[in-house]
């Protein structure tokens, strides 16, 4: 069975369907941003058999996979890349860098009287861009809304908070092997630059495609409406 099962071309992205340890060692790039299985077992409550295909993350049972996927991409390239302060950090990593949410949503240790409200980012590779203009805590609020209102992924990440992160990594195309909903796509798409999505789970390729398209079919009537 080939690696690819199925590609879309939308604009300057290409998505992919395939488990992406397979498809890396066949595509180019110049940058990764990737929020991968954070291998701590993840669980919703608020999944639905109509939008999340699973109510756990696929292979989020351990790092296995991170680490497998990690261990393809190219160690000269600069990588960004989500996870979580319960596991080890991917090996090679140089920073970590602390998203911070502003309000606290989570519910973390009831017997502590604080609410979690931050992620980690692991910087690894080399070639990052830009001045040292800021800290390593990069603030901006997360995806709000619960499944039934349009979440698309129980893990998605703000397309906001993927613009500011692609501002230090350099002109090229952006790769990102565990794609999801596209929240990375929709981010380089917006921001005019190239990017490939890989994703295992045929629902959620379906979602980026169908996400993407629509950003792509705005992008178009924005071009024509200045024209």
């Amino acid at each position: 069975m080939s690696a690819i099962r199925r590609e879309e071309i939308i604009g300057d992205c290409r998505l992919i369907l395939g488990d992406c340890l397979r498809v890396l060692p066949l595509v180019g790039y110049a940058a990764v941003l990737s929020d991968p299985p954070y291998g701590i077992a993840y669980t919703s409550g608020h999944a639905t058999d109509d939008l999340w295909s699973e109510q756990t993350i696929r292979n989020d049972q351990d790092t296995r996979v991170r680490d497998c996927a990690l261990a393809r991409i190219n160690p000269e390239v600069p990588m960004l890349v989500f996870g979580s302060r319960k596991k080890e950090p991917p090996s090679g990593t140089k920073m970590v860098l602390v998203w911070d949410k502003g309000g606290a949503l989570g519910m973390g240790d009831l017997s502590l009287p604080w609410k979690p409200s931050s992620e980690e980012i692991y910087v690894l590779g080399t070639g990052f861009v830009g001045t040292r203009d800021g800290s390593n805590v990069v603030y901006h609020p997360p995806v709000q809304s619960m499944a039934k209102n349009g979440r698309l992924h129980p893990n998605e990440k703000p397309v906001g908070l993927l613009a500011k992160l692609m501002r230090k990594l350099p002109d090229g195309v952006i790769l990102d092997p565990f794609m999801g909903s596209g929240s990375c796509g929709e981010a380089c798409m917006k921001a005019g630059r190239g990017f490939i999505g890989i994703e295992e789970d045929e629902k959620y390729f379906n979602i980026a495609v169908d996400r993407l398209t629509k950003v792509a079919r705005q992008g178009d009537l924005f071009a024509g409406a200045a024209a």
